[in-house]
Order: structure tokens, then C-alpha cells, then sequence
């Protein structure tokens, strides 16, 4: 099953190419600054172990980790949060965008907590934020290869966490719409299906049955929430990130078709919650944020960069006076801060 590569020319505005994103441009000073933004991460994990705090994941993945101990998950955390972080870095400073726009992301306690103990929600949400960013690329410029991107992305995704899932199945449901308004590209909403769904649920398969080889079970637990809750629990992620909502009034301004993809991951924290497969409120934070950081548009104006760093300064306020909550991360502010 092939895709034929798109002959569409992709808007400057959301223009991706691999050259362009090599910044620092020596692989040795790329590098340096994974190691730079993943060392404060290190110290946390040393001083989060010397605390006792052990920390609990879900998904099939866990028993994985725990062989590991503590101390080992944290440091993996680090490592993971500091490429992740550095990927972002090269995007935001190739892309000309404020700096005050990442405020929300890296200042924040919950990314302290999630990149010091919680390695598989920082790799869920760098490989859904990935996926997210494919999919705009075929809603954008009719790029089939975004498809396929988004694919393997989700893939990784859902070996960290089966609720990735969703999101498959989400872009799957709504990829005729996007090549129904794709004339004259190389779209077919048949094959892209096929590659947003299979690579996932392949992925899903070998994580289960890795599981269950090394613990005897799927590492898989439902909670529903209920209409009302999941209602609720998709308003409030919403709410808490200010500059994902912001970043979608532009999609609806300059590509309203692309909201299509863009606003997928609120159907997915709704359907989530619903099936009592979520991610937790720490994690939709982190990933309604990034994919907010990924999807600003290049060399965006004068005008447009003051709004979204407004908006950026605005939801760090509002964190800090009304963070996200979750079991494993105020059991984390108790254990490890006595708050």
C-alpha cells in the first residue's frame, strides 16, 4: 500500500522541513543542550528518590519500569524530557516564535514532577504531540506523508499508554473530511486510515502481550467517569490551557479545516474519560500545551506573537494558582515537598 508523495506547496506559514529544524547547527552542540535541559530534571529524580517517593504508572509498560527502581525511572525521565525539550527548543527558535510562549510548558511544577518520575508520560506526550503536528500537515498542505508521520507516531504512543488509541481512531474518523476538502491532492482517505489505525494498534498488541509475558497481566484499568464527568473533565483541560484554545482561534482564522486535527485531542480527553481510559489531568496539561507550542505558525507577526506570549504569561498565572490535579502528582508535592 503505497502514497503517492503530495505535489501541493505547502503554506509558508506551517512549512516543515528536517534542514530547517538543525538548531544548534553541530550535532555535538545539539547534544549539549539535550544534556543541559535534561540535567535539572536528574537532580530532581536524585532528590525525589532521596525522598522516598516511589512512583506508580499505568499502562502496559509498567512492569517494564519497575525493574528499574526509582532512582533509574527518574533519570530516564530526565533524559527523555531533556531530548524532548530540546526538539521543542528547535522549533520555536527556527520558527521565530516569542520565547514567553513556552513559559507555560517549562516553568510549570507538573512538568518538574513529569520529567523527573513519569518517563512514559513524557514519551506519550512528545510522540501524540508529533502525531498531532502530522495530521495538521495533511489538513494544512494535503501532505500524505504527514499520514504516515502521525502513524508511527501514534504507534509510539501506544506502547506507552493504550488511551493513544483514541486518538487513532479519532483522526481515522475524521480523515474523509479532510480529503474531501483536499482538491487536486494526493489524498485518499482509504490508505490514510490505514496508516493512522494499524501501526497503533500493532503497537497496543506487542505492548499488551509484553505485559502480560512479564507480569501475568495487560497493566490496563478502567474508571469511567460518566457523560457528565468526561463533559466536565474535557471543559476543564480546556480551560487550563489558554493557549491551546488561542492557538485554535488562529486554525479557525487561517486553516479552519485543519481544526479538524487541531482540536482532536479534546474529543480524546472526552472519549477518554468516558471509556475510563484517560490520561491524567497533569498529562492533558503538558499535551494540550505542547501540541499549542508545536502548532503556532512560523514567523508569525508582531501582533500575533504579543497575543499568544499574553496568553502564554496569562495560563502560567493561572497555573500556579490553579494547577492541575492528580493522584500520583500531589502524592509527589506531599512526598517530596511536604506540601
Amino acid at each position: 500500500m503505497a502514497i503517492a508523495p503530495s505535489t501541493v506547496a505547502t503554506p509558508r506559514w506551517q512549512r516543515w522541513s528536517e534542514s530547517e529544524e538543525r538548531w544548534p547547527a553541530g550535532t555535538i552542540a545539539r547534544w549539549l543542550l539535550r544534556l543541559a535541559l535534561a540535567l535539572p530534571f536528574a537532580g530532581l529524580a536524585l532528590y525525589t528518590a532521596s525522598r522516598g517517593f516511589v512512583p506508580r504508572w499505568p499502562g502496559p509498560l509498567a512492569g517494564v519500569l519497575g525493574a528499574l527502581g526509582p532512582l533509574g525511572v527518574g533519570l530516564v525521565a530526565a533524559a527523555a524530557t531533556g531530548i524532548a525539550l530540546a526538539a521543542l527548543a528547535e522549533r520555536l527558535v527556527r520558527w521565530q516564535v516569542p520565547v514567553r510562549v513556552g513559559v507555560p510548558l517549562v516553568l510549570v511544577p507538573a512538568l518538574a514532577y513529569t520529567g523527573s518520575a513519569d518517563p512514559i508520560a513524557v514519551l506519550t506526550v512528545a510522540f501524540l504531540a508529533l502525531a498531532v503536528e502530522g495530521f495538521l500537515h495533511v489538513a494544512v498542505a494535503g501532505q500524505p506523508e504527514g499520514a504516515v508521520r502521525a502513524g508511527l507516531m501514534l504507534a509510539g504512543a501506544a506502547l506507552c499508554d493504550p488511551a493513544a488509541i483514541a486518538y487513532a481512531l479519532v483522526f481515522a474518523a475524521v480523515a474523509p473530511f479532510v480529503a474531501a476538502g483536499r482538491r487536486g491532492s494526493a489524498i485518499d482517505a482509504a490508505p490514510t486510515r490505514a496508516v493512522l489505525l494499524f501501526p497503533a494498534l500493532a503497537a497496543l498488541a506487542t505492548a499488551l502481550l509484553l505485559s502480560w509475558r512479564l507480569t501475568g497481566g495487560a497493566g490496563i484499568g478502567f474508571d469511567p467517569a460518566g457523560f457528565f464527568g468526561a463533559l466536565g473533565g474535557a471543559v476543564v483541560a480546556v480551560v487550563h490551557t489558554p493557549l491551546y484554545a488561542a492557538v485554535a482561534v488562529v486554525y479557525a482564522v487561517r486553516r479552519p479545516r485543519a481544526l479538524a486535527g487541531y482540536l482532536a485531542p479534546v474529543a480524546v480527553v472526552f472519549v477518554t474519560l468516558l471509556a475510563g481510559l484517560a490520561y491524567s489531568a497533569v498529562t492533558n496539561y503538558l499535551l494540550l500545551t505542547t501540541i499549542a507550542l508545536i502548532a503556532v505558525p512560523r514567523s508569525p507577526s508582531r501582533r500575533l506573537g504579543a497575543f499568544l506570549g499574553t496568553v502564554a504569561l496569562l495560563q502560567w498565572a493561572q497555573l500556579i494558582t490553579w494547577p492541575p490535579a492528580s493522584p500520583a502528582f500531589q502524592e509527589w508535592l506531599r512526598v517530596v515537598w511536604g506540601f
